[in-house]
C-alpha cells in the first residue's frame, strides 16, 4: 500500500472535523446569491482561486498536507465552478467546500462539495425529481462521461437499472430516470441514493444523491456530495513512491499497474457475466497517461 494512500485515511477524518469548525458567511455579503459562481480550478491555480474568496480558510497537516475551505450559511447557499475547460461544471446549492493538496507542486488535488439538491431545505417529490433532471443535464451538457476503473468490470448499459440497485452506481449517466423510476429507485436503492462515477479532462468525480430525510406531510430533503480529483493524484496514488521516481520508472510502473488492472477486471468481468450482466466490450479507457506523467 502506498504511502499517500495510508496518509488519505488519516486525513479523512482530520477534514471531516475541519468542514466542521468552518467560518460562516458574513453578514454584509447577505446579497452572494446574486453574484457569479466562485471558480475554483486544481493545480497550483487552486490555491489562488480560495486564497481570493472572503469565506476562504485554511489549515496544514504536519504531514505536509494543506486544507481549504469554503462555507456558505442557508438560505445564502453558494453557487461553485469547477474550471475544466469546455468540461467546467457548475454547481447550485452548496453548503461547503473542502479543497485538499497533498504535494504542494500539484496545487488543489481534490475538492468535496456538499449541496442541496434543491434551493429549498423541503421540497415535494415531483420538485425533488426536477432537481435530479437539471443537474444531470447540466452534467450530461458538460462533457462529463461514466468512468469503469480498470479494475472493475464493463457492465453494459442495458443492465443500468440492476446494476444500480445492486452495486449503487449508475453505469449511464446519459439516461435520465423517469419520475416513477426515481421514486422506486430512491426508496429501494442501498441508502435511499444513486450514485454517479465520472471523467473528463484529467479530472475523477464521484457524485452521490442521497434523500436524507423524509416529512409526514411528504416532503423530502435531499444533500448532493462530489468528491473529485485529478487523475494525476488518483493514479500516483496506486503506485507506492510515485513521486520519488525518475520519469522512465513512473511510466514502467505505470504500466505494470495497468496490466495488473486488467487481468483483475478480466476475472470480474467473468463472474458478472455468470450473474447475467452483460459486458460493454467497446467501452474503452481513457488514455490518463498525459495527465499522469
Amino acid at each position: 500500500m502506498s504511502t499517500n494512500r495510508i496518509c488519505y485515511l488519516t486525513f479523512v477524518l482530520f477534514g471531516l472535523l475541519l468542514c466542521a469548525c468552518q467560518p460562516t458567511l458574513d453578514e454584509s455579503n447577505k446579497n452572494f446569491s446574486h453574484q457569479p459562481p466562485y471558480s475554483l480550478h486544481f493545480g497550483p491555480q487552486g490555491f489562488k482561486d480560495f486564497a481570493q474568496h472572503q469565506l476562504n480558510r485554511s489549515e496544514s497537516h504536519p504531514s505536509g498536507a494543506g486544507f481549504k475551505t469554503l462555507k456558505f450559511t442557508p438560505p445564502d447557499l453558494g453557487k461553485i465552478k469547477i474550471e475544466n475547460g469546455e468540461n467546467s461544471l457548475l454547481i447550485d446549492h452548496v453548503f461547503s467546500v473542502l479543497g485538499t493538496s497533498f504535494n504542494p507542486e500539484d496545487g488543489i488535488q481534490k475538492l468535496r462539495i456538499n449541496s442541496g439538491l434543491n434551493k429549498e431545505e423541503f421540497v415535494t417529490p415531483e420538485h425533488a425529481y426536477q432537481g435530479y433532471v437539471e443537474l444531470m443535464k447540466r452534467i450530461n451538457q458538460a462533457g462529463w462521461k461514466v468512468y469503469i476503473a480498470r479494475y472493475n468490470p464493463r457492465i453494459a448499459k442495458i443492465d443500468n437499472i440492476r446494476y444500480l440497485m445492486e452495486s449503487g452506481y449508475v453505469i449511464d449517466p446519459n439516461y435520465i430516470f423517469s419520475y416513477e423510476e426515481w421514486q422506486k429507485i430512491i426508496s429501494e436503492s442501498v441508502g435511499n441514493s444513486i450514485g454517479y462515477r465520472l471523467y473528463a479532462n484529467g479530472i475523477f468525480v464521484s457524485i452521490r444523491l442521497k434523500q436524507t430525510k423524509k416529512t409526514e406531510d411528504g416532503k423530502e430533503q435531499y444533500i448532493v456530495r462530489y468528491a473529485f480529483e485529478t487523475i494525476r493524484y488518483a493514479e500516483r496514488n496506486m503506485i507506492s513512491d510515485a513521486y520519488k521516481m525518475a520519469p522512465q520508472e513512473l511510466e514502467q510502473a505505470f504500466k505494470q499497474e495497468v496490466l495488473r488492472a486488467k487481468k483483475s477486471r478480466g476475472m470480474d468481468e467473468k463472474v458478472a457475466i455468470e450473474n447475467g450482466y452483460r459486458i460493454d466490450q467497446d467501452y474503452v479507457d481513457p488514455d490518463v497517461w498525459p495527465f499522469v506523467k
